[in-house]
């Protein structure tokens, strides 16, 4: 399953496409989830409501080659909720 999740034929993060689709995702969630936890609610929950919205613009309004590498982005969320969730009331 996660043979075919990473496409079988070339590495991961191997192309241009893939790399744009996971540094996009990490900025975005990062903001995201700094902003969570300077409003005082990172529970990582904003990162994965961030992620639906980041795949639905993907999806809907990214260009075909870049829609074709969403897989990307969840990869990319799950360890960055990690941290916003371990992160949480640090600044205190």
């Amino acid at each position: 399953m996660l043979q075919s999740f990473f496409d079988p034929g070339h590495g991961f993060l191997s192309s241009p496409e893939e790399v744009a689709v996971a540094v996009a995702a990490v900025v975005v969630f990062t903001l995201v989830g700094g902003a969570a936890e300077y409003l005082g609610d990172a529970k990582g929950g904003a990162v994965i409501g961030a992620l639906a919205g980041f795949l639905v613009v993907l999806l809907a309004w990214g260009s075909p080659v870049l829609a074709d590498e969403w897989h990307y982005a969840v990869a990319v969320a799950v360890p960055v909720a990690l941290v916003v969730l371990r992160y949480r009331g640090r600044g205190e």
